[in-house]
């Protein structure tokens, strides 16, 4: 939950990259209260025109904001798209849910899930029209067509040695044994900054696995 303070530097992030940003959360509604208010009973009656099972204690969203959504008076957002998913949604620590819960508002037919720490410069930018026509085919649903392309991470983590440290071991996994596994035919996806083709990824249960000890 964010706080006034949270809010106020989303908001103003909204107003510097207004055509661009757009933020996907979880939210969520509970169904019982100790003492409920006029709020509270409309929930209620929702839930029960939805025939919400009756020990259902919360309903959880997938919901999506940008710079053109009505603030709220406690300085939310009213969301763009709001969609009810089946139950408690994190299932790891919370970084392979938000990226799954959020596939379904990316555009188009190719991802990237990058860390926020990732460092994005203008080179790499030119490699991504060579990056995208590697999953091009000769003929259309051929069945060899890339599911995945991998790509280096350049980690901007500079705050002393443990940073230092876990950018040498993101480049020794991410980079020099990824490689090593492609040549073997055994690569295994990292999950960032590899370019991924959404709609593959979507039926084979996301972008990303939660497991509670690594991510």
């Amino acid at each position: 939950q964010f706080d006034k303070t949270k809010l106020m530097h989303t908001n103003k992030m909204f107003d510097k990259f207004p055509d661009s940003l757009k933020v996907a959360y979880i939210d969520s509604e509970d169904l019982f209260k100790q003492a409920p208010d006029a709020q509270h009973e409309e929930i209620r009656k929702r839930a029960t025109m939805d025939r919400v099972h009756q020990r259902q204690q919360r309903r959880y969203y997938s919901c999506l904001i940008d710079k053109h959504c009505a603030v709220l008076p406690n300085l939310r957002r009213a969301p763009r798209y709001r969609v009810e998913l089946p139950g408690f949604p994190i299932l790891g620590d919370g970084k392979s849910d938000n990226q799954n819960h959020s596939i379904i508002f990316m555009r188009g037919i190719f991802c990237q899930c990058i860390d926020a720490n990732q460092g994005a410069y203008f080179e790499q930018m030119l490699l991504l029209p060579c990056v995208l026509g590697e999953f091009r085919t000769h003929a259309r649903g051929k069945g060899k067509a890339k599911r995945i392309i991998g790509l280096p991470e350049h980690i901007t983590s500079d705050f002393g040695s443990i940073g230092d440290f876990a950018a040498g071991s993101e480049i020794a996994f991410g980079t020099i044994s990824q490689r090593s596994f492609a040549v073997l035919g055994g690569r295994m996806h990292y999950g960032h900054p590899d370019i991924m083709n959404k709609q593959f990824m979507m039926q084979q249960g996301g972008v990303s696995k939660a497991t509670k000890t690594i991510n």
